[in-house]
């Protein structure tokens, strides 16, 4: 994960990270085309997420979503099972389209909206997004969301994951808590230092 010097210390404390799995939503999506404007002027094929003051291309062989604040990203042809729709109904005019509760689990943590940060994702093409950024609403804080890997049966934060950012205003709107199944009442899963 390649994060901004003035965070770094959200790898060193594992504890400090929860547990979680997507929420169903609606969103829209569309196919990629590198010749067609989407919401950047002039400049085909390249979408701006407002959210996180990233510009980002787009290729011929993923897909645009639009998410519930209106915010825009690419996504690859792997990511659509996502997704509630068959890739052959999805055209390039936006559909609308529900996401599905998918049994992965991520770790997140949330930085103090008074600490503007960055982080350098890698979904085929490079981009810098930003985190509590000025002139955006972000509750208490911005989220970095990273996937998780097993280690003897617990989860794990994967720090080998590019992560992405996720505003704290929409942020319980697209994720829920994590409950680790034991025997009821079930708890809210937490880390095990290594």
């Amino acid at each position: 994960m390649n994060i901004s010097e003035n965070i770094q210390w959200i790898t060193n404390d594992a504890t400090q990270w929860k547990f979680y799995t997507n929420r169903s939503y609606r969103a829209k999506i569309q196919i990629a085309d590198p010749k067609q404007v989407y919401n950047v002027a002039d400049k085909p094929g390249v979408i701006y997420n407002f959210l996180e003051d990233a510009y980002e291309k787009v290729d011929n062989t993923g897909y645009v979503v639009t998410g519930i604040a209106g915010e825009m990203w690419p996504i690859g042809e792997k990511t659509v099972k996502k997704y509630n729709i068959a890739p052959e109904k999805i055209t390039s005019e936006p559909v609308e389209v529900d996401t599905i509760e998918l049994d992965t689990v991520y770790t997140a943590i949330m930085i103090p909206d008074d600490t503007p940060f960055t982080i350098e994702v890698d979904y085929g093409e490079k981009a810098i997004l930003n985190g509590n950024r000025i002139g955006i609403e972000h509750g208490n804080g911005d989220y970095i969301l990273i996937a998780t890997k097993l280690i003897n049966d617990e989860y794990h934060p994967d720090f080998t994951d590019s992560g992405q950012i996720i505003n704290g205003t929409i942020f319980e709107k697209l994720y829920k808590p994590f409950l680790f199944k034991t025997s009821p009442p079930y708890e809210i899963c937490s880390i095990t230092m290594l």
